[in-house]
């Protein structure tokens, strides 16, 4: 793919990480018969008897270097942020490595990062904070404050809320939600009209992680304050809270002083290379941050939205978010209790201590960034590892392990593997499968023309200097270079943050005809939906 411009996809970490947490619970041995998610001591859970002191967090220091040191060692990733909160006070603030590989740039508590889907957390505790106001309401249709809104379903369209979206259950399917559309160089004004042409999943009844329709919802909570979103978070949140380095602005973020990097893997090694501005979806993975803020933001977590004897965010609503309002998988399907997804956060059984609660959420971007956050409200701990790095579960094996150890003394499992093996498949695909003796193409004029889709927009083949290239996006923002694969079949390079990524599309050729009638999207690992009802997009040719 050849664009100087061309945005990268944030890949759906959280829907991932359902299949992180599995395997990672199977680890452990430990067997309680939890049984639900939510706030400590609510919804049914039994009180927990685990303990943890003080002192063995203070004293913790050296275990937390030298659990990082190891997994940076392992993972390779260039530099880390940990941040630790315990009874009400900050333990640890700290940075390793470097922002910058092949700098000296060290990276420090104040280093920001760009902290991907844990926006979503932090964008909910903002959106919480405009319902104690009394601005809007989470049981509130979206349509009452967006009336240009529309979905596929004018049900759905008039009754979807901004719970239903912040918890991913308003039927948008997941990666066909507008991410596909942020990839190839679409704004924010452009992505959600278009979201209306997509087929939803049953309201209410199906989780699918669809980062603009919590976007939306963001929105919503937005035009009710009566102010952009960036400046609502820092008007109702980061300011009152003293969060001095974290925004809801890439403008912003570029204008710091100190900023992390983002890395990708390249031939064994983490390198620059991309950048990554996700405005398009800011109240879903646009936020930076570093941790000596975002510890702040876990300490009014776990006071209920207080924070230095004030009330920043107001209680019940701030709760409702720790309530879980779907399930993220079918009991039947995983060997654990249900899975819940409250508003903007993952509700879950612990994975180191079934005993325990977790609220956390992680965040991936391909371009570079990795971080995920934990907080145990029963033994009022949180801990949060931002890294600057492509997802490889360096940050969520880092607070495995050290919450592991502060609770048993040492790490019974190997999260390290556990959790890099989960992710693999994002950063090593599989290599694509050439047919021994492909069926050779038409000619490049069988296929060269224009193609119109309401949702993606005109999409343009044409001939190039090395072959046909598939031209999409505003404006031709976004070339993909196609190569023959079989017959009227092509490959071409979808994430080139990913190395040895490729695709498959595909034109539709009636029987005995001599030129195409459409081409199709769908074999790709760009364009792969996540919902069933979208399982190919076909883009009529143009006559």
């Amino acid at each position: 793919m050849t664009t100087a411009s061309r945005p990268t996809i944030l890949r759906l970490a959280g829907v991932l990480l359902i299949g992180v947490v599995v395997v990672a619970a199977a680890a452990c041995t430990d067997d309680t018969g939890f049984a639900g998610v939510g706030n400590a001591g609510s919804d049914g859970l039994p009180p927990s008897s685990v303990q943890l002191d003080a002192a063995t967090v203070r004293d913790s220091g050296a275990d937390l270097d030298r659990i990082v040191e190891e997994v940076m060692e392992a993972t390779g990733v260039p530099g880390v942020q940990v941040g630790v909160v315990h009874d009400g006070e900050v333990v640890f603030a700290r940075g390793y490595g470097v922002a910058e590989a092949g700098t000296d740039r060290r990276v420090t508590p104040e280093t920001v990062f760009q902290i991907a889907s844990l926006s979503k957390p932090i964008g909910a505790t903002a959106v919480a904070a405009v319902v104690g106001r009394g601005d809007i309401a989470w049981d509130q249709p979206v349509a009452t404050e967006l009336p240009d809104f529309r979905l596929s379903s004018e049900y759905v369209t008039q009754n979807v809320t901004v719970a239903d979206l912040y918890s991913h259950r308003s039927g948008l399917p997941g990666d066909t939600g507008g991410n596909d559309l942020e990839l190839i160089g679409f704004d924010q004004a452009e992505i959600i009209p278009r979201l209306r042409e997509l087929p939803l999943a049953p309201f209410r009844a199906t989780y699918s992680y669809s980062n603009f329709g919590l976007t939306i919802g963001g929105l919503a909570a937005a035009a009710a304050y009566g102010a952009p979103f960036a400046q609502m978070a820092e008007e109702v949140l980061f300011t009152p809270a003293g969060m001095t380095s974290t925004t809801f602005s890439h403008d912003e973020f570029l204008t710091r002083p100190d900023t992390a990097r983002l890395h990708v893997l390249r031939d064994g090694a983490f390198t620059t290379g991309f950048e990554r501005d996700a405005d398009a979806q800011a109240p879903a993975g646009g936020a930076n941050s570093n941790v000596v803020d975002l510890n702040r933001w876990m300490l009014l977590q776990l006071a209920g939205g207080q924070l230095d004897g004030q009330q920043i965010v107001d209680a019940e609503a701030l709760a409702e978010t720790k309530r879980s309002h779907i399930n993220r998988s079918p009991a039947a399907e995983v060997d654990r209790p249900i899975a819940g997804y409250g508003l903007g956060w993952n509700l879950d059984q612990a994975v180191v201590e079934p005993a325990l609660v977790e609220w956390s959420h992680s965040g991936a971007f391909l371009a570079g960034a990795g971080t995920a956050h934990s907080l145990f409200p029963e033994i009022d701990l949180g801990v949060v590892v931002l890294t600057n790095a492509q997802p490889t579960g360096a940050a969520e094996a880092i607070i495995a392990t050290y919450v592991d150890t502060l609770l048993n003394g040492a790490p019974r499992a190997d999260w390290t593997a556990l959790y890099g093996g989960a992710f693999e498949p994002l950063l090593s695909p599989p290599p694509l499968e050439r047919p021994d003796t492909p069926v050779p193409t038409r000619d490049a004029a069988a296929y060269v023309g224009s193609y119109a889709n309401a949702y993606y927009g005109d999409v343009v083949v044409r001939s190039g200097a090395n072959g046909l290239e598939l031209v999409m996006g505003p404006g031709g923002a976004t070339v993909f270079q196609l190569e023959p694969y079989d017959g009227d079949r092509f490959s071409l390079v979808d994430l080139p943050e990913v190395q040895g990524s490729a695709g498959l599309m595909s034109f539709t050729v009636a029987d005995g005809a001599s030129e195409a009638s459409a081409l199709v999207l769908g074999e790709s690992q760009l364009f792969g939906p996540v919902s069933p009802e979208v399982t190919w997009t076909v883009i009529p040719r143009r006559t």
